[in-house]
């Protein structure tokens, strides 16, 4: 009879603790939701405060022809990474392989960090100085420019292939020198 009582309480405690966590779950995302249909019109994407017609022309061009030159690097950029990936995994590991993967990686995530910057100080030409102010103060978090979308920059996500140094596990490790 006890045991009966108890198992009573602990699935009620059980269904009521999943109940309140469901619920939080539905309300924070209502919540994000409305704030996103509710933001200020008085703001551009990029969080910009009282931008011109004609500035949120001219800015949202140069995002559609910044996103042409990028989105072709970011894809082979991809590939690059996954080629790597492949060769870092092989049974036979070819240093000179993975070398040069990642000189080929280092100079497109170059191409686009420059285009990037090219891509700020173009739209910074069009700003204010108050809007200037708060755009420098932003370096692109918010939604917009620089969203880090997917993985984000992958940074503390585990350990990538070269920061075990010299101590890899793996005989055939390219960090063993």
């Amino acid at each position: 009879m006890k045991s009966k009582c108890v198992r009573k309480s602990l699935l009620v405690l059980m269904v009521s603790t999943l109940m309140v966590v469901i619920t939080g779950n539905v309300f924070a995302q209502q919540e994000r939701k409305h704030h996103m249909m509710n933001r200020d019109s008085s703001k551009h994407e990029m969080g910009i405060q009282n931008l011109t017609a004609d500035q949120k022309t001219k800015i949202d061009a140069l995002r559609t022809k910044h996103q042409k030159e990028v989105t072709p690097l970011r894809n082979e950029l991809a590939e690059k990474e996954a080629h790597l990936k492949t060769l870092q995994s092989a049974d036979k590991v070819d240093k000179d392989a993975i070398n040069k993967t990642i000189d080929e990686i280092t100079t497109l995530q170059g191409k686009i960090m420059k285009l990037r910057v090219n891509h700020r100080l173009e739209v910074s030409a069009l700003l204010t100085d108050d809007q200037k102010v708060y755009f420098n103060s932003h370096r692109g978090d918010g939604m917009g420019m620089g969203m880090k979308r997917g993985k984000g920059n992958r940074m503390g996500k585990g350990m990538g292939a070269g920061s075990m140094g010299t101590n890899c596990p793996n005989p055939n490790c390219p960090n063993k020198k």
